[in-house]
């Protein structure tokens, strides 16, 4: 997991420029200022914009390691949620492995709740992949697979 500290790292970790994500005026420490521009980008998912998911389908999938990232993180897979028909077919399938890959850690993240949701939103067969693949270890991930497998 990359370690990212500032606005600057998230950039290049990305390789794009998040600029027009960036509150005004410019906050001046380094973990808030990533955090505005990662609140930005769910609040732009959220009206539907299509390279904002793609960044945040970025970040959930590459899974770096953010100031506040749980937040980030869960705000990102919750503004998504809202907004699904902004991801594509192969997009919704690495986040599926994603989420796989994190419920079959040690220790699952905590953000890992709100991928789940997400998943579940996807339907039916997405919600199986992860049940049938998930090698969980942990009783987080045990509830949170009860919880995929529950129709609604």
């Amino acid at each position: 997991m990359e370690h990212i500290e500032t606005l600057e790292d998230l950039e290049k970790f990305l390789d794009l420029k998040l600029g027009f994500y960036e509150a005004v005026p410019k906050i001046d420490h380094a973990g808030i200022r990533v955090s505005h521009v990662c609140e930005n980008i769910a609040r732009h998912i959220k009206n539907g914009d299509r390279e904002a998911a793609s960044i945040g389908y970025q970040l959930i999938v590459r899974d770096p390691h953010l100031p506040f990232g749980k937040l980030i993180k869960s705000g990102i897979a919750r503004a998504l949620k809202q907004r699904i028909e902004l991801i594509s077919a192969v997009e919704r399938d690495a986040l599926v492995g994603k989420t796989t890959e994190l419920l079959s850690l040690q220790f699952c993240p905590r953000e890992t709740e709100d991928y789940c949701k997400l998943i579940k939103r996807f339907g039916l067969a997405a919600a199986q992949n992860v049940i049938g693949n998930a090698r969980v270890k942990n009783e987080k991930s045990k509830r949170l697979l009860d919880y995929m497998g529950r129709v609604t």
